[in-house]
């Protein structure tokens, strides 16, 4: 499966970058966030590197946008993560959510918004009829960083910002997220137990635990929660790749529901996920 993933990024041309390495005994926090990093599938190659770019996924559920609950009909989302020391013909991070909110009258309306680096900005549709969207880029590049992958990433990013305590028999990591939200510490619960068991293709018997339970953080003067819960694999039958993602992420800001997702299928093979800036949103990068 790790094999697979590395030829799948091969054939995007990203050409077997070197993300960071785990290190297995070198200290406490780089210990979990191996245990973590293997769980939740981001190891790759003998060399067990951080090989996960991309990704999309699918749900339906609840969120808030502009204020205005909406019942999800269909939700799209692609994330692409930057890589270390790598130069992107774009910005990154970067994350397109496209949803269709059902509406009183049995119509739905598309709502499609993209964030990309210090960029926001909304479309009609993925890739068309860009209005810029700049008071949003805190708020979406969040949301980038709180799915658990992005969150095993910010923390190695973190380097000596990173701790680790423990708190009911639970590890808890403490570490800032990425600038430009370099200001928002984020606290993780991470549950160490055995939650599945996994037989390889040559027999072997894979268990993984160490899942991200839960988040706590101040953010732009709100209390954020999140809980994430019934990790699996969530691509098609004839595609797995041994990458974890939480079944249900369920997000509160100051005590109210903002999101409510629950996952029915993934892309977690490094998918072609880009974010190209449209020509009328001003970047200094062209």
């Amino acid at each position: 499966m790790r094999a697979r993933a590395l030829a799948v990024l091969t054939a995007l041309g990203v050409a077997a970058p070197s993300l960071s390495v785990f290190a297995q005994d070198t200290s406490e926090v780089d210990d979990l966030l191996y245990k973590m990093a293997d769980t939740l599938g981001m190891l790759r190659t003998p060399s067990e590197v951080d090989r996960i770019v991309t990704m999309n996924f699918m749900g339906t559920g609840s969120m808030v946008i502009d204020g205005q609950a909406c019942a999800m009909e269909n939700y799209q989302a692609g994330v692409r993560y930057p890589i270390p020391d790598a130069y992107h013909p774009f910005p990154v991070p970067g994350m397109r959510v496209d949803v269709s909110c059902a509406t009183t009258d049995g119509d739905s309306e598309r709502h499609v918004q993209v964030v990309a680096g210090e960029l926001a900005w909304n479309e009609t549709e993925p890739g068309m009829n860009a209005t810029p969207a700049p008071e949003t880029i805190r708020e979406r590049l969040l949301q980038v960083w709180l799915l658990p992958h992005g969150l095993v990433k910010a923390a190695v990013a973190a380097g000596a910002q990173t701790s680790v305590t423990v708190e009911g028999g639970n590890p808890v990591l403490t570490f800032p997220l990425p600038a430009p939200l370099d200001d928002t510490i984020v606290e993780i619960t991470v549950d160490p137990e055995i939650f599945y068991f996994h037989t390889m293709p040559n027999g072997s018997k894979r268990e993984f635990g160490h899942r991200i339970a839960r988040l706590e953080t101040q953010f732009d003067g709100e209390m954020v929660e999140v809980t994430y819960a019934d990790y699996q694999d969530w691509n098609e039958s004839d595609y797995k790749s041994d990458v974890m993602l939480p079944g249900r992420i369920v997000q509160t800001r100051a005590g109210e529901t903002v999101l409510d997702l629950t996952l029915t299928q993934s892309n977690t093979y490094n998918p072609y996920v880009v974010f190209p800036v449209p020509e009328n949103i001003p970047w200094d990068g062209r």
